[in-house]
């Protein structure tokens, strides 16, 4: 007699569901092929789909509508390619979520060492510091510390209408162009302030970066710290391999 392994025809449904989901981008709220077509091309039986589709939407993966069908409940993960710059906002807003955005504070402060490092000015420079949140579906996703260089006149911009796209509030106030982003990605221990804002246990491990804008004349005019939640974010890069 031959024994079927039913939980792994399970697992290869769920396998070709997830990957049917990633490459065709779909968003929340897209509907999915019927139970029929996707039995079909994976090749298994409707009971086996079910038990499938019953695991997923426990994982809040899909969400069934009785005499309706089968629908994305949530994206996995919303990745973020440093390839190309995007805004956070929109990044969250590509893979379905709603984006928000909350300005925790806009201070002049005594920063930490390597701000002073990323601008070449001396230690004990007043900087202007704002700490910035971005959610996505009122999810904590992104925490921003963003410095501004002490060369950049900060009091001719409009902090008021500050919707966190640093890169266009300088675009648009600067009277030179924004040349590239450098950025350094390493893994950290979250810190208890960060993680309060987060809402992770503190010394939960999260991925972080450290980016700097520079202008045409390769002045730095930006020094930001960028913590990701990563449970809900991903990084992405494509590096290009030239031959010999």
């Amino acid at each position: 007699m031959t024994i079927i392994n039913t939980g792994s025809r399970i697992q290869q449904v769920k396998a070709y569901l997830l990957d049917y989901i990633d490459h065709n981008h779909l968003k929340r709220n897209d509907q999915l092929p019927s139970e029929a077509t996707i039995a079909k091309i994976v090749g298994v039986s409707r009971n086996t789909l079910r038990e499938a589709y019953v695991s997923l939407e426990n994982e809040g993966v899909i969400i069934r509508r009785h005499g309706i069908g089968t629908f994305v409940a949530q994206a996995p993960i919303i990745r973020d390619s440093l390839n190309d710059f995007l805004p956070f906002a929109q990044i969250i807003e590509n893979v379905g979520y709603t984006p928000g955005f909350k300005t925790l504070s806009i201070d002049h402060v005594i920063a930490p060492a390597d701000v002073y490092d990323a601008f070449n000015v001396p230690l004990s420079t007043n900087i202007l510091c704002i700490k910035r949140i971005v959610f996505a579906d009122q999810q904590p996703a992104i925490y921003v510390d963003d410095y501004l260089s002490p060369l950049i006149d900060v009091e001719s911009i409009d902090w008021d209408n500050f919707e966190g796209n640093m890169v266009e509030v300088l675009s648009a106030s600067l009277n030179t162009s924004l040349h590239q982003i450098q950025s350094t990605i390493r893994a950290a221990a979250i810190e208890s302030e960060i993680s309060q804002w987060l809402q992770l246990s503190e010394g939960t491990p999260i991925l972080s970066i450290r980016s700097t804008i520079f202008a045409l004349d390769n002045q730095p005019v930006t020094y930001s710290k960028v913590y990701f939640n990563s449970n809900i974010m991903e990084l992405n890069i494509v590096r290009m391999i030239r031959e010999k």
